[in-house]
């Protein structure tokens, strides 16, 4: 074959190309490499055949003039995507960063690599790839959207949102686009946004059973609990063998304080799906709120199906309850802080059933508090370690908050008549408490008001500093503040004086010290209302308007807590009712 037939042949086979004809221009190239091999040619048919799907036979013909023209980035990229398509991902990988430092304005690498990462998992670097990738290509949907899902990984919900929206713009009709933006709204608890979107994607499709169900959720956030009822009881209309909506219209219910209603919805869910865990943690959760001890803790056990148990404790057999004498017994805390303190009380009971040696296995932020403690004159443990420690070759273990089923708890059964936990006495004299001074002319009155940001339901527990300023105005009061992340400019806005020991606080052990030289705890539902509870130390409690179960619903006592009074909000967010009640007790 002469030159000028060779050329033909190749013009022949690059319009059969271009136009997909994949089988003629193939047929061509061969033809033409059967005759004379070059590099172009090899070019030409490895990419073809890639895009057939034949990565094997295109890395044949790529990858030997890949290491020949390191500064072609079109192909160390289809070099890259062959090896991903076979499974080579650590060649791909090389391929890929060949590609970008042959051209670093490429954008189909960058695709592409983003593409690898996300397969490794490394979303992190994913991103970076993904956001150049679109930096170059603003127009790819495909890319963005790709990009956005890295985004939702690594929980960037502010960066999910503007692209969304951007998204938004070119096709605002699009009811996927808009329940992604709920989804990230609700992230951001931007929740009357999120119902922007909802009711948009309703009027679009007024019987959409998951926009529904997520409008439920956003109007019980925002205290909108009787629209909250009806956009759940609709979607449940809608969709009746949904178990998941089921369970939705139960919480709306529980939310409006409807229990009866509430439980009968989780009931129904439970039927619908009878492994529906979270449906029956709700159902004890609901029966315990309405004291039904001690039928909710058979149901609130379904806990454990929602938590990941610790590989370290798979092979270890959960304690039921039998004399066990002889043996060792871990218990574990299974839930927060708050539930530690709260349940440890029964670790006595525990021994007593057991007649094991019990090892706690505590949070090491408790480590040091209950290592101090004792009731009825006995340690609460054989042996307390921290969760970071190593196990003592336990023969049994048992998650502390299922006390409750094991023995059966009624409400007349979980008070205590001494306190349990006791602050560990000031050795050092450079001990960030003990330099506290204790007024004698005036009443030391603590504050917090705000709990863990973490915690689902953080956003009804808090409140803020400035809504408490109310109480101020009480004069021969010494305030204190026990928020250890209050900062000076928060602290400020507190009309008169108000000491800083939160700051001070490195421990559990140390807030207990803390406890003992103040007259009075306000606070909303913390770990800290649980601790000067268990110390009974005087607390007074402020609570939503839906608390949480173990405060139950209409007392302003707590069976748990002698020493404790209960403030409730008399409607959702409701604060001020509750700063004008304990204005009003603490001006007596």
């Amino acid at each position: 074959m002469d030159d000028f037939e060779r050329d033909q042949l190749l013009t022949q086979a690059t319009s059969a190309h271009q136009m997909g004809d994949l089988q003629q221009a193939e047929a061509d190239y061969r033809a033409l490499w059967a005759d004379k091999q070059d590099d172009n040619l090899s070019y030409l048919l490895g990419t073809l055949l890639l895009q057939k799907g034949d990565a094997e036979q295109a890395i044949d013909f790529l990858a030997p003039i890949a290491a020949r023209h390191l500064n072609s980035a079109d192909l160390q990229n289809n070099l890259g995507v062959a090896y991903q398509m076979v499974g080579n991902p650590q060649q791909a990988l090389l391929a890929f960063q060949a590609a970008v430092r042959a051209d670093k304005s490429y954008p189909q690498v960058y695709h592409n690599l983003g593409k690898l990462l996300v397969e490794s998992r490394d979303f992190s670097n994913a991103e970076a790839c993904y956001r150049q990738a679109v930096q170059l290509m603003p127009d790819d949907t495909q890319c963005r959207d790709e990009w956005v899902q890295v985004l939702i990984q690594l929980e960037k919900w502010e960066d999910v949102v503007r692209e969304l929206e951007l998204m938004l713009q070119r096709d605002p009709d699009n009811t996927t686009l808009r329940t992604n933006i709920v989804f990230a709204l609700a992230k951001l608890h931007r929740y009357p946004e999120a119902i922007e979107h909802c009711n948009r994607i309703l009027s679009i499709d007024p019987n959409s059973v998951k926009t529904l169900s997520n409008l439920s959720y956003l109007q019980e956030h925002c205290g909108q609990i009787e629209q909250a009822v009806a956009s759940a009881r609709k979607a449940f209309e809608l969709a009746p063998q949904s178990a998941e909506i089921a369970n939705n219209l139960g919480i709306a219910h529980r939310s409006a304080h409807q229990i009866e209603a509430a439980i009968s919805s989780f009931e129904k869910a439970i039927e619908l799906n009878p492994d529906f865990s979270l449906a029956r943690f709700n159902l004890g959760s609901t029966q315990l709120l309405a004291e039904q001890y001690p039928a909710g803790w058979e149901h609130y056990e379904a806990r454990q199906d929602l938590m990941e148990i610790r590989p370290e404790l798979k092979d270890i057999p959960i304690w039921q309850g039998e004399n066990i004498a002889g043996r060792k017994l871990l218990i574990t805390c299974d839930q927060g802080f708050g539930d530690a303190i709260q349940f440890c009380r029964f670790l006595p009971r525990i021994r007593q059933a057991s007649q094991a040696e019990i090892i706690l296995q505590s949070p090491p932020e408790l480590q040091e508090l209950f290592s101090h403690s004792s009731y009825h004159g006995e340690q609460l443990a054989d042996q307390i370690i921290s969760e970071t420690d190593n196990l003592p070759n336990p023969d049994y273990h048992f998650p502390m908050t299922s006390a409750g089923k094991l023995f059966q708890l009624t409400i007349q059964e979980i008070g205590v008549d001494e306190p349990y936990l006791q602050a560990p006495a000031c050795q050092d004299k450079q001990d960030n408490v003990e330099k506290v001074e204790v007024e004698q002319d005036r009443k030391t009155v603590a504050l917090c008001w705000r709990g863990n940001p973490n915690q689902a339901q953080d956003h009804v527990r808090t409140m803020s500093l400035e809504a408490l300023k109310k109480l101020a105005e009480l004069e021969s009061i010494r305030w204190v503040s026990l928020q250890i992340d209050a900062n000076s400019e928060e602290l400020s806005q507190w009309p008169t004086e108000i000491e800083d020991w939160g700051s001070r606080l490195k421990s559990f052990a140390e807030t207990a010290k803390a406890l003992e030289r103040i007259d009075l705890l306000v606070t909303v539902d913390t770990a800290m209302a649980h601790l000067a509870g268990a110390m009974q130390r005087p607390v007074w409690t402020m609570l939503a308007h839906t608390p949480d179960w173990r405060w139950h619903l209409d007392r302003n006592d707590s069976p748990w807590y002698s020493s404790m009074k209960l403030f409730r909000q008399q409607s959702w967010g409701d604060w001020d009712s509750v700063v004008e009640q304990i204005r009003s007790e603490l001006n007596q």
